[in-house]
């Protein structure tokens, strides 16, 4: 499995991130340390965490490779991905995009800094 980040988004990814940061991608479903509810919609829903290196991570013990380092995610969350996913900009609604072979995973990814 792979996420690929878009020149734009790495650009504007870059901003948020430091050095010492891991990068998260969350499955929102209530569970884990960062999701504060499942979404009661069947749509998916994720979030792009730059996570401080104080945090636990033992909820995300899978990792996935990508063109801006290890992302790591719930185990679980792989069965909702295609091998090859995006990561991108909306320019005109400047909101981050995931999507996969088979079209969008999450038209509004979310995307935080947690210290």
């Amino acid at each position: 499995m792979k996420i690929t980040f878009t020149d734009t988004a790495i650009n504007r990814l870059k901003k948020l991130m430091s050095d010492n940061d891991r990068i998260v991608l969350d499955f929102d479903d209530g569970v884990g340390p960062f999701s504060d509810e499942a979404n009661c919609t069947l749509a998916l829903s994720f979030n792009l965490l730059f996570v401080g290196p104080d945090h636990d991570l033992s909820e995300f013990g899978a990792t996935i490779d990508s063109n801006l380092g290890t992302v790591y995610a719930k185990p679980y969350s792989l069965d909702q991905m295609d091998d090859d996913m995006t990561v991108d900009v909306n320019e005109q609604y400047l909101r981050y995009s995931l999507a996969g072979r088979g079209g969008e995973l999450d038209p509004a990814l979310g995307v935080k800094k947690i210290d």
